[in-house]
């Protein structure tokens, strides 16, 4: 069996959209960790193939299927590019370009899109076209719903708040010269789709506003290089060719019957050839211009030497190269990609090459000619070092030997390297020597290779008038047939470096840039060079072309860019963004949704399930409160009791399990019932609920006026049940640590607090009962010989007992038996005499001392804050899920057996007096029940 997948996988797979079980089955069928994402992707099908619900694939879906699809193509592609991401993700971030989305293997087109977008004069040509009113249905009505599709992309890439945008139409609308849609993902070479690409925007352009520009049909002869403009070639003076292709002048000399001969023809190359092996961008464009053919065929048919020149017919915008790096391999049989580094400078100059100067090149490039071949045998000499035997560096073996070599000693008898005792000192010493010669060698070279250099490149001091500054860089990683590109484009104005990578666009360091275009790293390097004219970077520099904001920015649209657009073509933008925004708020939505469902269903089933189990737990006790551990629980048990049944308001209790769940769920905590949620959103709230449970267990559609007012009445209620228990907690607590003056202010508290309750009411009972049971507790407790007398307790009592809160039965009666327990307290305790018979005068007078009235009423900040803290732990709103203590109810409860246990005798007291009402008990029998 295989090895379990590891969780950060399955996290990982998890967060693509599929199921666990899907990536599990996915696993067990693949051999490789790469195969998983084709096996998921076939088992997904056969799942979608199965269901009976055809749904439209959302922008989600359709993004990974193309990443999956460009990833099967591409195996070398990193992984990083394969990502579903949800509305919220997809938002662009202030001061980030827009990037764009892979349709299947057109990385590389996406790469020249960016670049091309990075030329203010083609945006703006693009985003001022005009077409025509009718529109054929031919090639040149293709051309023009390309230019208007490329339009609306570029309109996007200008202000979408996306992170980045789809070009399918733009790639689906581009042709080849008879009018057929290029099928995406089979068109492999950049320079071919490229080509046709601006064949068709340079046809459409020529339609702008009603006004056909001249397109000719132009053969070429010689070679049928697909980095030259063939066929539909638009005229040299319009506006593609002025922009991205550069003008070159062929000039063919050769004999014929011993006459010199020599044929001129103009060429138009979006990319100059540039071959790898030169090493460097200026001696691969020499070579370019400079071709000397050994077995040329003349018109007579002899086989002469011939030279060709390519030269530059007046200095282009845009002067763009592509590095030859793929080759035809005899012993493969097969093309291979050639990973040699070649570099190339941030700053060239075209003069050397133009047409106006070629005889002063030629003769500088004789002259220098001793000067390249001494280049090039120093190159050659460089190469046997870094280059070993065609494969490695010669100073990293000896290294790497000599490492190995001081391994094999007793020392590192463990190390798996060691293959026994040897001594070697000798020879590790010796390969120490040619290492550092190698090393000094390689520094006389490059020092020899730099002093040469410097004399080339002051022959060409007189050749800098035309500065070209590199702009795009398109990398590709991989090997020949295979592989994925992204580019780098450097914005002049702030100076920095963007890395392009389909949907992912970053900021990058140059180093890094040039790390990977010069080729550093195997099977990664540059395959296309885009400079453009230093005038152009100027007028970058004057004004911000570009400023990459979101709607949310503050300089939004207030960029040379935003400055293209008509009224409305914004209009136009802003209706996009609201769209995403839409999309974003219903995608939210629905997460949130989901959320809400889980969390009321958890909630739900808690509330449910807790009432039972609290329920039974305590049905034996008669005098109990209602459980107060949360809002809904408590209308449960407030239905029960008030009806004999639980189920009055189970709708009521469904909604606010409905509004906990929401205020859980929502960033703002914002309920169902708080008037900032719109009704569109409750709908889809209610109609999730109503797919997803049944009636038994969803609240209904609306509530009704009657339920409304319930809830109203019911969430007072509970404030104040709460509110109240809060307080009834504190009197038995400080009943139980025999804290009698406490007792009584909170008590006295309570009172007021109940008074307007109805009888039936518990904190109504409870108190009632308190005001019987506590001077029976603090007057018996005295009245034993041996007891401590406290005077300060009876005189609070006296204070709380003067204000005669509850009517008794017979109040005489009870009058009476206080009296006689004061009494009682007189008769054991002489030398507490005049005290108590002061406190008796003015209980039976019922005399309100304002000192004992005052501290009665008081309430220090200490009991005050006990208080808050047990009412405050209870939320209407935001209550917990999961079993917690209901401190109140437990307090209560558990408080009022423990007065059972404490004050056993003193309630038998209060059990006699209240069945006895017109028999007092005197003092000999209440010194027996205090016993």
């Amino acid at each position: 069996m295989k090895t379990p997948i590891k969780q950060e996988q399955l996290d990982q797979y998890v967060g693509m959209g599929f199921s666990k079980e899907l990536i599990t089955m996915a696993w067990e069928e693949s051999n490789t960790e790469a195969d998983v994402i084709n096996t998921l992707l076939t088992l997904s099908d056969k799942n979608n193939a199965l269901s009976n619900t055809p749904t439209k694939q959302d922008e989600d879906i359709q993004l990974n299927q193309a990443l999956i699809d460009s990833y099967k193509t591409n195996p070398q592609a990193s992984t990083s590019t394969f990502e579903i991401v949800s509305p919220e993700q997809r938002q662009r971030s202030n001061g980030v370009p827009c990037g764009l989305k892979n349709v299947g293997n057109t990385c590389y087109f996406n790469g020249l899109l960016q670049t091309y977008f990075f030329n203010s004069d083609f945006v703006k040509i693009i985003i001022k076209f005009q077409p025509p009113a009718q529109i054929d249905q031919g090639k040149q009505g293709k051309s023009i719903q390309l230019v208007l599709n490329l339009q609306h992309l570029f309109l996007s890439m200008i202000g979408s708040d996306k992170k980045y945008v789809d070009p399918s139409d733009v790639v689906k609308s581009i042709c080849d010269d008879f009018g057929n849609v290029l099928p995406i993902g089979d068109q492999k070479d950049v320079g071919e789709f490229n080509n046709y690409f601006l064949s068709r925007i340079g046809e459409g352009l020529a339609y702008n506003e009603h006004q056909p520009s001249k397109i000719e049909d132009q053969p070429h002869d010689g070679s049928s290089s697909i980095l030259r403009l063939k066929s539909s070639t638009i005229h040299d003076e319009d506006v593609v060719s002025k922009l991205f292709f550069c003008k070159v002048h062929n000039h063919l000399q050769f004999d014929q019957a011993g006459v010199p001969q020599s044929r001129d023809s103009n060429v138009l190359y979006n990319f100059i050839p540039i071959v790898l092996k030169d090493g460097n961008l200026y001696d691969g464009f020499d070579n370019f211009v400079f071709n000397s053919i050994e077995d040329f065929k003349n018109d007579l048919s002899e086989i002469v030497c011939a030279t060709k020149y390519n030269w530059i017919q007046g200095a282009p915008q845009t002067l763009s190269f592509q590095i030859q790096r793929v080759a035809y391999s005899k012993e493969k049989n097969d093309l291979i990609k050639q990973n040699d580094e070649f570099y190339f400078d941030e700053e060239i100059y075209l003069d050397r090459f133009l047409n106006e100067n070629s005889k002063r090149y030629l003769d500088i490039r004789t002259q220098i000619k001793e000067q390249k071949d001494k280049q090039k045998k120093i190159k050659q000499e460089q190469q046997s070092f870094s280059k070993f035997d065609d494969k490695y560096d010669l100073q990293d073996i000896l290294q790497t030997v000599v490492k190995f070599l001081e391994i094999q000693n007793k020392g590192n008898i463990d190390h798996p390297a060691n293959f026994g005792y040897s001594d070697q000192k000798h020879t590790i010493e010796q390969l120490q020597k040619y290492s550092q010669h190698v090393q000094k060698r390689k520094e006389v070279l490059q020092f020899s290779y730099n002093e040469v250099e410097g004399k080339i490149q002051e022959s060409y001091n007189n050749f800098k008038k035309y500065k070209y500054h590199l702009q795009s860089i398109l990398i590709h990683e991989g090997m020949a047939n295979s592989g994925h590109y992204y580019t780098y484009i450097k914005d002049f104005r702030l100076n920095k470096w963007f890395k392009f990578n389909d949907i992912h666009v970053t900021e990058e360091t140059r180093e890094k840039v040039f790390q990977d275009a010069i080729g550093v790293k195997p099977g990664i390097n540059a395959y296309l060079l885009v400079y453009v004219k230093n005038e152009f970077v100027q007028d970058e520099l004057k004004y911000p072309k570009r400023l990459y904001q979101t709607s949310t920015g503050k300089d939004y649209l207030k960029d040379g860019y935003g400055d293209f657009l008509n009224p409305q073509q914004k209009d136009s933008i802003i209706r996009e963004n609201q769209l995403f925004q839409n999309e974003i708020e219903d995608y939210k939505q629905a997460r949130i949704i989901d959320r809400i469902v889980e969390s009321y269903q958890s909630r739900f089933e808690f509330v449910n399930e807790h009432f039972r189990t609290i329920a039974n737990k305590y049905q034996s006790v008669k005098f109990k409160p209602l459980f107060t551990l949360n809002f809904p629980i408590y209308i449960k048990c407030k239905a029960t009791q008030l009806s004999n049944q639980n189920t009055q308001h189970d709708n009521l209790i469904k909604w606010i399990i409905l509004d906990s769940a929401l205020r859980e769920v929502q960033e703002h905590k914002e309920g169902i019932f708080g008037g900032q949620l719109s009704e569109n959103f409750k709908n889809k709230i209610i109609n999730k609920f109503t797919a997803q449970f049944n009636e038994f267990k969803r609240p209904s559609a609306r509530l009704t006026l009657s339920e409304q007012n319930d809830l109203n009445k019911f969430e007072q209620e509970y404030l104040n049940y709460v509110n109240l228990g809060a307080w009834a907690t504190l009197v038995l607590d400080y009943l139980s640590r025999a804290e009698f003056i406490k007792a009584l202010q909170v008590l006295q508290c309570l009172t007021k607090k109940v008074k307007p309750l109805e009888q039936q009411n518990y904190f109504f009972k409870f108190t009632k009962n308190l005001k019987t049971l506590l001077p029976i507790i603090i007057i018996c407790r005295m009245i034993p010989k041996e007891s401590e007398v406290i005077l300060k307790e009876l005189q609070l009592l006296q204070a709380y007992l003067v204000h005669n809160h509850f009517q008794y039965d017979d109040p005489k009666f009870w009058q009476a038996e206080i009296s006689i327990m004061l009494y009682s307290i007189v008769e054991n305790h002489d030398e507490q005499y005049q005290g108590i018979r002061e406190i008796i005068v003015n209980f039976e007078a019922g005399n309100k001392i304002k000192e004992q009235m005052e501290l009665l009423e008081f309430v220090s900040e200490e009991i005050q804050n006990q208080q808050m803290i047990i009412s405050t732990s209870y939320e209407i709103y935001f209550w917990s899920a999961y079993p917690k203590p209901d401190i109140i109810f437990d307090k209560l409860v558990e408080g009022m057996n423990m007065l059972k246990q404490l004050f056993d005798p003193y309630i038998k007291i209060q059990q006699a007096l209240i069945k006895e009402v017109n028999q007092p008990l005197m003092k000999e029998e209440l010194e027996k029940m205090i016993k």
